[in-house]
């Protein structure tokens, strides 16, 4: 019956906030929960058993830069079911710093697109580069995983500790070409198809 505790970032503000007291916290945002600069977080990867067999996963473990100040602040996040790899760790971090930098446009990938007018830098942007209004959502769910799959494929090729940085894909439009003929139709076969797959081999 306890309410949830939750971490949440204000792109706009750049702060972190919690919706649980923290002992200490010096500031307080407009919903009178503590918060902390982004500046002040930090982020590192941890190897943790994940079962009693012994099973190790890769976890992102984020916090306040003074962890022995703030031990409340640590938050140790699930990426993915299977991360043995650290790669989702890695692009996890890499998400979140781009969203927080509120100098640069949102990423575009799909979970943006309904929003990016929200954001005056993004919205300029978009209106500067004639970005297509419903590029994502013109797409199947298949073309989409394909290209999710072709650039984890490229990010396992990064070293990610010694490499310069890469340019960034600020306009997907000019690379991938949305195939709209590909969606499948939200019909009663496709609903008894997915309700199938879902009931027989739990794929979402």
């Amino acid at each position: 019956m306890a309410p949830p505790k939750l971490a949440y970032f204000d792109r706009q503000t750049g702060k972190v906030g919690y919706t649980f007291d923290i002992p200490d916290c010096e500031a307080r945002d407009e919903f009178g929960n503590c918060c902390f600069d982004w500046r002040d977080m930090q982020c590192s990867l941890i190897n943790e058993s994940t079962s009693q067999s012994g099973s190790r996963a890769f976890f992102p473990r984020l916090s306040h830069k003074d962890i022995d100040k703030y031990p409340q602040t640590k938050m140790t996040i699930v990426v993915t079911e299977l991360a043995q790899n650290p790669i989702y760790c890695l692009l996890f971090w890499e998400r979140l710093v781009r969203f927080m930098d509120n100098t640069k446009p949102l990423p575009d990938i799909p979970e943006y697109e309904g929003y990016r007018h929200l954001d005056s830098i993004t919205a300029e942007f978009d209106k500067h580069n004639n970005r297509p209004e419903v590029y994502w959502r013109d797409m199947s769910f298949a073309q989409q995983t394909e290209i999710y799959d072709e650039l984890y494929a490229e990010a396992y090729k990064i070293d990610w500790y010694n490499d310069e940085p890469h340019p960034e894909i600020t306009k997907p439009w000019l690379r991938w070409t949305p195939e709209p003929e590909r969606k499948q139709t939200l019909n009663w076969k496709y609903k008894a198809k997915r309700i199938f797959m879902q009931l027989t081999c739990g794929i979402p």
